[in-house]
């Protein structure tokens, strides 16, 4: 049932209930005040009826009494009864005395007898109706009764006197009834659309939409006052609810802003909080909240240090290292929150490229050792032996001092590379602005003819021939020119020393939309496939015996590729064993494309 129906119903009920209490009273008002008249009427009729008869009474002539019953009955529209001192029936003004009881019996005479005044309601054997009787005693001298007069009319002449009043009473009753149920509909229509506004504002509230208001009419009743709080705890939720949001969406950018896996876990060891970078972390695509975080992090390290911070209540830390899908390092710091719900954050910190950084620091520490340990000793060696003339012959002489010079260009070899690499690195490490200030704008073609030309005895020696192809005519970009031909002979110094004698090597260049291709290609000894992804690491070679022997320091292909990286461009090698390797270097363009060809030979 609706709220306007229940109001209605409840109002109108009251209304109508207190009208009804109403007109009962007022007409049982009007009932006791018609019978006090009418009681009046028949004293004051008794009283006169005593009065006339009085000689009669007192000369026992009941013959009179009954005569002058009669007529005063017929005047006063009253039922007149003299009863004597026996109770016999004197006279009476409607029926023959001779055919009537005793009266002395009833309560209206005992009553008069008793208390000089008496009254009763019953019902009338005589005349068959209900009655209203009053009676008095007539006293002689000594204050003897000698008769009671008795006066009666009957109730339905009350009832017929008061049956108009009732009627008007409850005719205005009804009119009255119709009002109320015309105020209580009103009234229920107002206060159901009050307070169906308040509902429908509650509902909105509870689903969270908190910019809704409640229209408040002017007034001081409860109603306005309910509208009017519960407006202004809209307002306020609404403002704490947008405050609340803001705060949330700054945690949450600053949690997305992190690099570092951020993560909260209830004491039940729910997750409640998780961010991008964790979820980067563990390759997690659901959401994970509300699961236990043992299931997030798989690791038994991490498990027991989070188990021991929620045990211990103490923040801890350590090192956790994951084998599978990756190797990975992490520093993770659990720390116990200061909150009723007892929660800890769990920080992840991915250290794999530090450690990664840390190991060749020491690879890089241990090989520039090694590499300059064998000539150092070589060196030390030789000139000890020198110094002692502890050689046979002026041969060996000879023989000892071309070692000693043979180690002395290999560390000078060395020390260059590492020169040259500590130089761009150092450009690599600087904003692309400062680097940009040592470039200028070279053509790719003629850069690359001059590296040839510092190569050529080199390739003759070997029988190698060596061809240039160029796509275009001008192949022009903004470059550091020192460290961009050192780029090349490195790439084309490799492809000699590692091509059998009488082989080819190829270099070409081509204009791809905005970007010029540089491959230098040979037909050598190639690279083992599992090699290729390290080969351009420091001091790393795939046949070290080899490399040594043929002067190489283990930098060259470092080099080339931080110059690549500084000019930003990118290098790509393919190579199987046997069979050859070709080097590909892209870097941006300037200028539009042409076309042409040259050739050397070092036949």
């Amino acid at each position: 049932m609706s709220i306007f129906w229940k109001q209605f119903i409840s109002s109108f009920l009251i209304i109508f209930l207190i009208l009804f209490l109403f007109t009962f009273l007022v007409i049982g008002e009007l009932k006791d005040y018609d019978k006090s008249l009418t009681k009046e009427r028949l004293l004051t009729a008794a009283t006169l009826v005593s009065e006339i008869l009085e000689p009669s009474i007192d000369n026992g002539n009941p013959t009179e009494i009954q005569r002058l019953v009669s007529e005063l009955g017929q005047k006063t529209g009253v039922r007149i009864t003299v009863i004597g001192e026996n109770g016999t029936v004197l006279g009476d003004s409607t029926r023959n005395p001779a055919e009537m009881d005793n009266h002395w019996d009833r309560p209206e005479v005992k009553e008069a007898i008793a208390n000089d005044l008496g009254e009763s309601s019953r019902y009338s054997e005589t005349l068959q109706r209900e009655m209203l009787y009053v009676a008095i005693p007539y006293r002689a001298y000594g204050n003897q009764v000698r008769a009671v007069i008795r006066t009666s009319l009957p109730l339905s002449f009350l009832q017929s006197s008061i049956h108009p009043v009732e009627t008007k009473v409850i005719y205005l009753g009804g009119i009255l009834a119709v009002v109320a149920l015309l105020l209580s509909m009103a009234l229920s229509k107002t206060l159901s659309s009050s307070l169906r506004g308040i509902i429908n504002t509650s509902e909105e509230l509870a689903k969270g939409n908190l910019d809704i208001s409640i229209p408040v009419t002017n007034g001081k009743s409860e109603i306005s006052k309910i509208s009017t709080a519960l407006n202004r705890m809209a307002q306020k939720l609404n403002e704490l609810f947008k405050q609340l949001s803001k705060e949330k969406n700054q945690l949450e950018a600053v949690l997305s802003a992190m690099s570092e896996g951020v993560m909260v876990v209830s004491h039940e060891g729910r997750v409640i909080i998780i961010n991008s970078a964790l979820k980067k972390m563990f390759n997690l695509k659901d959401d994970p909240t509300r699961k236990q975080y043992w299931e997030i992090l798989r690791n038994r390290e991490l498990t027991k240090l989070v188990e021991s911070v929620l045990e211990k209540w103490m923040p801890d830390s350590r090192e956790i290292f994951y084998l599978y899908p990756d190797e990975k390092h992490y520093f993770v710091n659990v720390i116990p929150l200061d909150s009723p719900d007892k929660e800890v954050i769990v920080v992840m910190f991915d250290i794999t490229d530090f450690k990664r950084l840390e190991k060749i620091k020491a690879d890089f520490i241990a090989n520039v050792s090694h590499e300059l340990r064998t000539p150092l000793t070589a060196i030390k060696g030789y000139t000890e032996t020198l110094e002692e003339e502890a050689y046979e012959s002026p041969e060996d002489q000879k023989h000892f001092v071309r070692i000693i010079k043979r180690h002395t260009d290999r560390l000078i070899n060395l020390v260059s590379d590492l020169l040259v690499l500590s130089e761009v690195e150092s450009r690599d490490s600087l904003s692309k602005e400062n680097s940009a200030n040592d470039f200028e704008e070279i053509n790719i073609n003629e850069l690359i003819k001059s590296s040839l030309d510092a190569l050529r005895s080199k390739a003759q020696e070997k029988g190698i021939e060596v061809s240039f192809r160029a796509d275009t005519d001008v192949c022009r970009l903004k470059a550091n020119r020192f460290l961009l031909e050192q780029m090349f002979i490195n790439l084309i110094d490799n492809a000699v020393k590692y091509t059998p004698e009488n082989g080819k090597v190829e270099v070409r260049t081509s204009r791809e939309n905005s970007h010029i291709l540089a491959e230098i290609s040979d037909n050598g000894i190639g690279i083992p496939k599992e090699h290729l992804p390290r080969i351009f690491e420091r001091f790393y070679r795939v046949d070290k015996t080899r490399s040594r022997n043929l002067g190489g320091t283990g930098l060259g292909l470092s080099i080339v590729k931080h110059i690549v990286i500084m000019h930003g461009g990118k290098v790509e090698v393919q190579s199987e064993e046997g069979k050859g390797s070709k080097f590909s270097i892209t870097l941006p363009a300037q200028g539009s494309p042409g076309g042409g060809a040259d050739k050397y030979s070092g036949k």
